[in-house]
């Protein structure tokens, strides 16, 4: 047996069984019509080799990558106009697929991976379409009439790779199907820093350093991390980062640098996007060398807490820019985390299309479950919607049945069962949640979260958590409700409307972008207490900008919390609650 690089195109006819069923007879006139007039001429005047035939398809040899797509194209523009005459229903149109690649010569026969290749190729191909690997997509730039639509890498049946796919783009191509894939986690290399001196404390603080981050970033369920002994591997240096991407699968890379001066010790930090070596994110540090077991926890700590976020907004970047009929199962979780940050009715119902889409094109996919139990959280709270923090906990004891490492789903069952009262269960969760990763954000808020249901809550927690939330994902997209847990935290510690931490606290939270009403309100409250009914009158209108038909009857409604109530009735004695009904919010 011998083995050559050639090119295999293979098309079958959509809906064949569908259409033998109707009309067998009929269907396989017109085939062997179209095969003589428009199928066999294309394929023999661009030296194509029919390798074999099925009943619905072909199997074809081509020498060249460009000769075989403009083939294909030929057929799939003139197969329409012969068909145009009849139903549409009944029309015959094919798939095809055109790989590149090595395969195995059996006699008349090719056998291979990449004869499978093609034939998945086809099976991703819209009806009248075409679909095309890397390496034809290479050859075929700027050499054919048509334009090729890359959808990204494709994870197919019985191959274990995925494979890079482009869509030559054929007017008259049925629109492409969403096709949403299992979910990829972004892989991420941290590579050994660099020492640059030759203090042999340094060196170990590099690797130290190294070592610790990569145990922190496999913290989070949501990024599959390189393991040190494959990184560990480029320790000599002199790497192309494009080709460690490569040569380890990763999607992005850490590289870094320690220098020692004097007492002092400087230590950078880049992330890397692998395929095109472009700069995500890159940040220095300064520290006095004091103690270097402390340095190096400090240095994990500040280089994981600044990765972590920026590689989640990168991702999300990446997702919002390709096409919809593409996305993976990742991708669609990535647009509903977006959609998510908004807490208005249309952005959360938008958030719940793209989160349910993606937990049903992968089963096994925790995150949007997680995000699914919080996006219910948010409908209970903001909203009061009946029945929301039920489904809640529902969603997050589903993605705790999918992934019971997941440290956002134990987070957010915290925070739901909070709500429902359940504390002792709900302390358990939250607990689960920062032993499985104290370094999430989103862990931290949930715990503070968690304590504003409680009967007696610890105020100087809720701070500290969400704080911590704060300073880990300080451009976090729902950083309001981080910083929101602050400004509660502080008003139910002081119980005192004027005191400058809840003040502070809380027109920071109204100047993020995404905060929703109730954020607004707050700031309002604040406002009042100082003394500046205008700036309060802003922020009530702001209020109702956002949440149309808002009462202050249905403001406290909202937050009737046990210890939460008592600031309503602190507002009652002090006069807070009819001076914003005075300044602009409905009563009732």
């Amino acid at each position: 047996m011998d083995r050559r690089l050639t090119v295999i195109l293979a098309a079958d006819l959509a809906g064949y069984s569908r259409l033998m069923a109707a009309d067998e007879e009929g269907v396989i006139r017109r085939l062997r019509a179209a095969r003589a007039a428009v199928i066999d001429p294309a394929l023999a005047e661009a030296g194509g080799r029919i390798v074999k035939t099925m009943g619905d398809g072909l199997l074809v040899e081509f020498a060249s990558p460009v000769a075989a797509v403009r083939a294909a194209l030929r057929v799939q523009r003139e197969i329409p106009a012969r068909e145009a005459g009849g139903p549409e229903t009944t029309r015959l149109r094919f798939r095809v697929g055109i790989n590149l690649g090595d395969v195995v010569i059996d006699g008349d026969d090719v056998l291979g991976d990449a004869v499978n290749v093609a034939a998945r190729l086809e099976s991703l191909a819209p009806e009248g379409g075409i679909c095309i690997g890397r390496g034809v997509f290479e050859a075929a730039r700027g050499r054919i009439d048509a334009e090729m639509t890359p959808l990204g890498p494709q994870s197919v049946k019985n191959l274990p790779e995925p494979v890079e796919v482009w869509r030559v783009e054929v007017e008259g191509a049925a629109p492409p199907k969403p096709a949403a894939r299992r979910a990829e986690r972004p892989s991420i290399a941290v590579l050994p820093f660099q020492n640059m001196s030759a203090d042999p404390d340094q060196e170990f603080l590099a690797d130290g350093i190294v070592e610790d981050v990569i145990t922190e970033l496999s913290r989070f369920r949501s990024l599959m991390v390189i393991a040190r002994n494959s990184t560990f591997a480029y320790k000599a240096g002199g790497f192309d980062v494009r080709k460690v991407g490569e040569e380890l699968g990763a999607r992005y890379v850490v590289e870094g640098s320690v220098r020692r001066g004097g007492d002092r010790l400087r230590v950078t930090a880049q992330l890397i996007e692998a395929a095109t070596g472009a700069h995500v994110w890159a940040e220095r540090w300064d520290r006095k060398l004091d103690d270097l077991f402390a340095l190096q926890d400090e240095m994990t700590e500040a280089i994981v807490s600044a990765v972590e976020p920026e590689l989640g907004a990168h991702e999300r970047r990446l997702a919002r820019a390709r096409p919809t009929e593409s996305l993976t199962a990742w991708e669609l979780c990535q647009r509903g985390w977006s959609a998510l940050s908004d807490y208005s009715r249309e952005s959360l119902s938008e958030a719940e299309r793209l989160l349910t889409a993606s937990a049903e094109a992968d089963a096994g996919f925790a995150l949007p479950l997680a995000m699914l139990a919080r996006l219910w959280f948010i409908r209970a709270v903001a909203w009061g919607e009946t029945g929301a923090l039920a489904q809640s906990e529902r969603r997050a004891r589903e993605a705790l049945a999918a992934d019971d490492r997941l440290e956002t789903a134990h987070a957010m069952l915290g925070v739901a069962l909070a709500m429902s009262g359940r504390e002792a269960e709900s302390e358990a969760s939250i607990a689960a949640a920062l032993m499985l990763n104290p370094n999430s954000a989103y862990c931290r808020y949930c715990a503070g979260l968690a304590q504003m249901a409680f009967r007696t809550p610890d105020w100087e927690r809720m701070v500290a958590e969400a704080n911590a939330a704060l300073a880990l994902s300080p451009r976090d997209p729902t950083a309001h409700a981080f910083q929101n847990v602050v400004t509660i935290g502080w008003l139910i510690g002081r119980m005192d409307h004027r005191d400058p931490d809840f003040a502070a606290s809380a027109r920071t939270a109204a100047r993020h972008p995404g905060a929703p009403w109730y954020v607004h309100l707050m700031a309002a409250t604040a406002e009042a207490a100082a003394g500046d009914d205008d700036a309060a009158r802003r922020g009530i209108a702001e209020a109702l900008k956002r949440a149309p038909g808002m009462t202050f009857a249905a403001y406290r409604a909202a937050f009737g919390f046990p210890y939460i109530e008592r600031v309503f009735r602190l507002g009652e004695e002090n006069g807070m609650n009819e001076r914003l009904i005075a300044l602009g919010l409905p009563r009732a």
